[in-house]
């Protein structure tokens, strides 16, 4: 009689590959992220509400971006001994900043001064990226660049950065919405967001995993997603503005990418082809 660890019989033997032979697969959050860098994927991360939104416009306005998770910040010493470490002006605590400050609200970064070194944290976005820091090639992706992300994407499988690509849909954090109740929830936005991408790269003519085609099939409209969650969450928080940029379907020519020769590996420009 076969042996199963845990008592389960439906665990996969070691031999499984969960991710399918196809060009572009979709995943969820840092495990997803991990398994994926893992494998030598091209990894595309969806954040929709902010970080994929904020980063876009501040690569868009020529910002040089930092990106770093919460954990790791901490451990160089907090945002401002992390700052002065790369040389790089640390996002303000709160969403909600004077004129010229800069925070993970995209409509900071819309009237912030261009051209700045910045160090960019939040509590899912950043952290598929930490988690992702492994990939050959790291991209944030959402509505507002989704044709300039899937041409980039599609243009590092063309030069042979990588075999595949794994869009990675981050998810949000329960707290967010109920304090006190820890762990990760799916994010429609982030799912949607995700689905948009691989569209996109159906239509460069890639190949789509199952998890993949259906995200990709589900997308409609960005104002399917005015009343989801998380943009809830937001427009009942005084940030309405900031659902509307994450809303705007390629409104950006460019997509933020990791700079290949940085030393930090952190780094993020905005491209609109390959480097």
């Amino acid at each position: 009689m076969t042996e199963f660890p845990h008592g389960s019989d439906v665990l996969a033997p070691k031999d499984f590959d969960p991710w399918p032979g196809h060009q572009v697969h979709l995943e969820w959050g840092v495990a997803g992220a991990a398994l994926a860098a893992e494998r030598g994927d091209a990894v595309a991360v969806v954040d929709v509400l902010s970080f994929s939104t904020t980063m876009s416009i501040a690569c868009a306005r020529t910002f040089a971006c930092l990106v770093y998770s919460g954990a790791e910040i901490a451990g160089m010493g907090g945002p401002e001994a992390a700052g002065a470490l790369l040389r790089a002006r640390p996002l303000s605590k709160k969403r909600s900043t004077a004129p010229g400050a800069v925070s993970l609200s995209p409509a900071s970064i819309l009237r912030a001064e261009p051209g700045q070194r910045v160090l960019f944290t939040s509590l899912n976005g950043a952290a598929v990226v930490s988690a992702a820091a492994a990939a050959p090639a790291l991209v944030v992706a959402g509505p507002r660049n989704a044709a300039t992300a899937a041409r980039v994407l599609a243009g590092l499988l063309d030069d042979g950065h990588a075999r595949r690509v794994t869009v990675v849909a981050c998810g949000e954090q329960w707290s967010s919405v109920s304090p006190g109740t820890a762990g990760v929830r799916p994010g429609v936005e982030d799912w949607l967001g995700a689905g948009l991408i691989c569209r996109e790269l159906r239509a460069l003519g890639l190949l789509l995993s199952t998890e993949a085609r259906i995200a990709a099939g589900a997308w409609a409209s960005p104002d399917d997603l005015r009343e989801c969650v998380s943009a809830r969450e937001l427009v009942a928080a005084g940030f309405t503005e900031d659902v509307d940029l994450a809303l705007a379907v390629d409104a950006d020519a460019t997509v933020p990418v990791r700079e290949a020769d940085d030393p930090s590996g952190r780094l993020f420009v905005g491209r609109s082809k390959p480097a």
